[in-house]
């Protein structure tokens, strides 16, 4: 007698378990990229300004300063920071809590801040003025002015109080491993003046765009935000 072939009954689970395993791996690409490679912020305050402002949202590449292993402090396969770079990094006791500096000096340089004029190894970086419309919607702009900061890695812009007292610092020397940072606010930043330099191993990224940026200080007393446009999707220097 010849046995007819007996037919598997279908699987009726199969379909939930492929949407199931496509939603984990998809979750796991995500927090990969996030940990390791891209990540995003958000700007709450003007310390960087004008090159960040408040409500900018941001994303950071990670993956020059190397691979965090898990469930340690330790990295691997990264590099130092450049000067002029603007890097997202922890405090050692808020290892919880991002910032977002600009670096000056690399470890042996000498840093020195004479008359508000930043010097590094010896060389004063030139000054001239800026574009003021670039405070028109930060709220102290009518006390603070924009200045072109000349370093020998490039120009970029701060900002300065228009009567304030020219600050004096240093000059020190930074030590080896560690960064020296300023924010671009040069009156009102909370940096390597008053904290110190900074490890490099807590340098966790580089600022890479502004994929949008709000502007909640609305003269209209609006509780909408405006669009930034003239901000969004642009690489910040």
């Amino acid at each position: 007698m010849n046995s007819q072939p007996t037919s598997q009954p279908a699987d009726k689970f199969k379909p939930w378990r492929d949407y199931l395993e496509n939603i984990l791996i998809a979750i796991f690409l995500a927090l990969f990229v996030r940990t390791y490679i891209i990540t995003g912020y958000k700007v709450p305050t003007g310390s960087m300004a004008p090159t960040l402002k408040p409500g900018d949202f941001i994303f950071a590449y990670k993956l020059p300063f190397g691979l965090k292993l898990p469930f340690s402090k330790e990295k691997i396969a990264g590099r130092s920071p450049e000067r002029g770079q603007v890097v997202i990094f922890t405090y050692p006791d808020q290892p919880r809590t991002s910032y977002i500096k600009r670096v000056i000096g690399l470890p042996g340089d000498v840093v020195e801040i004479v008359n508000g004029q930043v010097s590094l190894n010896g060389q004063i970086f030139k000054y001239t003025e800026g574009n003021s419309e670039e405070l028109s919607d930060l709220p102290s702009f009518q006390i603070q002015k924009v200045l072109k900061e000349s370093a020998p890695e490039g120009q970029r812009s701060v900002l300065t109080l228009r009567d304030g007292k020219k600050s004096r610092f240093g000059p020190i020397v930074v030590p080896p491993g560690e960064v020296f940072l300023l924010g671009d606010n040069r009156d009102a930043s909370d940096d390597s003046r008053y904290w110190g330099s900074m490890p490099i191993q807590r340098v966790e990224g580089q600022l890479a765009l502004i994929w949008l940026s709000l502007n909640w200080q609305r003269p209209d007393a609006s509780r909408f935000p405006k669009v930034r446009w003239d901000r969004v999707m642009t690489i910040p220097k």
